[in-house]
């Protein structure tokens, strides 16, 4: 039994793939969540995105805040899975060092169940990033006096990866910053896609020390002008925000500072 248990923790469970599940939930959580809707035309069988402008927007507003809770359950499960995917192997590798100490530590069954439950939450933690369909109890598309064919539309969760700061190439002068920035294990941005950087000086002195922005496009890079010299800047970058977003909590956030004016 003891060889039984050893091979289970040291090939299929071991603490080296538990920290990768615990960096794979920190990833994770750091993504955006964004719904996609696509209608299959009951008459041509043709299935096509639908956008957002095309919908009812209030009862695509309660579908959107199911979906979020949506997401926000899925990351609540994936913490709580975890949790017990660590306090599992612990027990399970307390009952191995019993065993080569000699001890009796109960009935081989129990022990097999407690393996086989072991198995089981780490298939249920990477089932856990998998994103499956939006549940839907809303008509999103009006039915003009029942003349108009309305599509059966599919509901579906996305993940888009986060956006991050590329620290090593962030450069503040006198007055100016010059930022980059990437999407994190991704290579390239979707089409149309549009980043955000909000900044504000850090100090209280300034009349207006408010949170100023600006929007950039495709580049992964920004020029932040008109900087007060000598002065500790926040910023942070997220994509602007779209219709079809539904969660995202995750902002990149940097700390530079401009040069002094000598």
């Amino acid at each position: 039994m003891e060889e039984k248990i050893r091979h289970l923790l040291n090939t299929r469970v071991t603490t080296d793939q538990i920290r990768t599940y615990f960096n794979q939930q920190e990833f994770f959580s750091r993504c955006s969540f964004y719904i996609e809707i696509k209608g299959k035309d009951l008459e041509t069988q043709t299935t096509r995105s639908v956008p957002v402008q095309n919908l009812d927007p209030q009862r695509l507003m309660r579908v959107k805040f199911d979906a979020k809770t949506q997401v926000r359950v899925q990351l609540a499960y994936q913490t709580e899975l975890l949790k017990k995917l660590v306090r599992s192997r612990e027990d399970i590798a307390v009952i191995a060092d019993k065993i080569h100490q000699g001890y009796v530590v109960g009935e081989e069954d129990d022990i097999d169940r407690k393996m086989s439950e072991l198995e089981d939450t780490a298939a249920e933690f990477e089932n856990s990033l998998l994103l499956g369909s939006v549940h839907n109890r809303h008509k999103l598309i009006f039915e003009a006096n029942g003349v108009v064919v309305v599509p059966r539309l599919t509901l579906e969760l996305k993940l888009k990866k986060p956006v991050i700061f590329e620290r090593g190439l962030c450069v503040m002068l006198l007055n100016v910053a010059y930022l980059h920035w990437k999407i994190e294990e991704q290579e390239q941005d979707e089409p149309g896609e549009e980043f955000q950087i909000q900044y504000k000086v850090q100090d209280p002195e300034i009349h207006d020390a408010s949170n100023r922005s600006i929007n950039c496009g495709l580049y992964r890079a920004a020029i932040i002008p008109n900087l007060v010299p000598g002065k500790l800047y926040e910023f942070t970058i997220n994509r602007v925000n779209s219709g079809d977003l539904v969660y995202s909590k995750w902002t990149d956030t940097i700390w530079l500072t401009t040069s002094p004016d000598c």
